[in-house]
């Protein structure tokens, strides 16, 4: 599919909102950058819709301030990919650590591969669906289960 380089930057700089998000350097709630009914998938992982989204990540930056545990992702290999509406896939490396910044630098904790689902609303570009999968897991990747149970509401 060809894309106008407007639309294509829209739909990056929507991406990278999203991981500067995870990563919280952006204070935007992550449910917002998702249309109402829009998901977020990792593995086993799923949260559907404005409120699961909303819990996930409160829960997920209120686990970082507990265990003083930052993360930076770093998205590349940006591509479109063909389909219906404006599809795009990259590659995902995930720092992370804990304690004092600055923190020593060690490799990655994971590796993923993600593909990004996005639409034009009437109040900006959204994702209709966040999806990833594993490649390269370290000690440090995250348990999945308890942010499934905290989209979810129930107890971590």
């Amino acid at each position: 599919m060809s894309l106008s380089a407007e639309t294509f930057l829209a739909a990056q700089d929507l991406v990278l909102r999203f991981w500067a998000v995870v990563d919280e350097v952006d204070d935007t709630p992550g449910a917002a950058l998702f249309t109402p009914e829009g998901a977020l998938v990792i593995e086993s992982f799923r949260a559907e819709g404005t409120a699961e989204l909303s819990r996930y990540f409160a829960a997920r930056r209120t686990l970082s301030a507990e265990r003083q545990r930052s993360t930076r992702h770093l998205c590349t290999n940006l591509r479109v990919l063909p389909g219906e509406g404006i599809r795009l896939a990259a590659t995902v490396t995930v720092f992370s650590g804990t304690g004092s910044r600055p923190l020593p630098l060690e490799a990655p904790s994971s590796l993923a591969d993600f593909t990004f689902d996005c639409l034009k609303t009437p109040d900006g570009w959204r994702f209709r669906e966040v999806r990833g999968k594993l490649v390269f897991a370290g000690a440090d990747t995250p348990d999945l289960t308890k942010a499934a149970q905290a989209a979810k509401g129930a107890p971590a």
